[in-house]
């Protein structure tokens, strides 16, 4: 018994001196491999040549409060400084991640002097041509929308498709107005309102989404959109009647807005259905489809109140061509009225 005690205590004592012998190789190899002496490690470390030299000799360990320090003088992990070994997995990734990053900065450079190559030419060639800048400034905006999609990726860390998706909308804006200080005309406001309606119709919610604010608006995502939606599409209506459409503004404002407004109803009512009203989804899809034959049956006599000539609704089965619209409408209207009673009957069944 006291010999088996006495065997293992001196395998111990044995395996000790070892760990110690190799944490000690460890630090000389690395010492030397960084050029260092053990009087300037001592001195950066602000500890004495003898503790450096007990250290290579196995005699004792560095403090903990020195290993975050020797690691970085000696550039090695604390993982690899604590098992006295080198991590060649974790070494060739650090590697890869340094080339990638070298990699990086020269894309970053090739880049920055292939818009220069662009934007000196066509300033001189500006100057010249035109003694003035002009389309100079419409070459800016199209390097912009470069810039956006291929460095801006690359400079940002975090949100990448949102800040590229901001920079891009930004540059949009920018090419639009140089564009229009250049060429001239009335188009700007509904470019303005196309790029808009068209781009923010489709990221807008995607962008929202990726927000993690503690803001209660933020609840009401697709209300906030449908929001946005509804007011570009009444100001392109708007514009597009003052700019471009010849009789009385006026009126024809009015109407054109009415008209809108007719379609309007039908999202909105879809919306409400699908995003606030709590029941099943084949509740849901038939009050879906009792609204769309509702609509289509009452949509031509809502349409014509704008134009002062009321047309009442009316069914004719037998006239498809001139009275398809209540047709359809009053047969999407049964169809979503049966729909809302299966699903009536399958909930008090339950």
């Amino acid at each position: 018994m006291l010999e088996t005690y006495v065997s293992n205590f001196m395998e111990g004592v044995a395996s000790e001196m070892e760990t110690r012998k190799n944490f000690g190789n460890y630090i000389r190899e690395k010492r030397k491999t960084a050029g260092l002496s053990q009087k300037e490690l001592a001195q950066q470390l602000f500890v004495s040549e003898s503790a450096v030299s007990k250290w290579e000799r196995g005699l004792s360990y560095p403090d903990m409060t020195l290993v975050t320090s020797l690691c970085e003088i000696l550039h090695v992990s604390e993982h690899e400084l604590l098992t006295a070994s080198d991590d060649m997995h974790q070494r060739e990734i650090e590697e890869q991640s340094r080339g990638y990053l070298r990699i990086l900065k020269g894309y970053t450079w090739v880049t920055y002097l292939c818009y220069l190559a662009v934007l000196i030419p066509c300033f001189i060639g500006n100057l010249v041509t035109e003694h003035r800048l002009s389309w100079f400034f419409i070459v800016v905006g199209g390097l912009a929308m470069v810039f956006s999609f291929i460095n801006v990726p690359v400079m940002t860390k975090t949100r990448r498709a949102e800040k590229c998706f901001w920079c891009f909308y930004g540059s949009i804006i920018y090419m639009l107005c140089v564009c229009r200080i250049v060429l001239g005309g009335n188009w700007l406001i509904m470019s303005l309102l196309g790029v808009s309606f068209g781009l923010l119709g489709i990221f807008l919610p995607i962008i929202l989404c990726s927000w993690h604010y503690d803001w209660p608006i933020l609840r009401h995502k697709g209300l906030i959109c449908m929001a946005l939606d509804t007011v570009l599409s009444y100001l392109m209506v708007f514009f597009g009647c003052l700019f471009y459409v010849k009789g009385v503004p006026g009126v024809i404002i009015a109407q054109n807005l009415w008209v809108l407004t007719v379609f309007s109803i039908l999202a909105w009512g879809i919306f409400v259905v699908f995003r606030y009203i709590r029941c099943s989804r084949l509740m849901k899809t038939g009050i879906t489809v009792t609204l769309c034959g509702v609509w289509m049956f009452f949509a031509n006599t809502l349409i014509s109140i704008s134009y002062n000539r009321v047309v009442r609704p009316s069914v004719n089965f037998h006239n498809w061509m001139d009275f398809g619209g209540q047709n359809i409408g009053l047969v999407v209207l049964i169809v979503g009225a049966v729909i809302v009673a299966a699903s009536m009957i399958r909930d008090m069944r339950k």
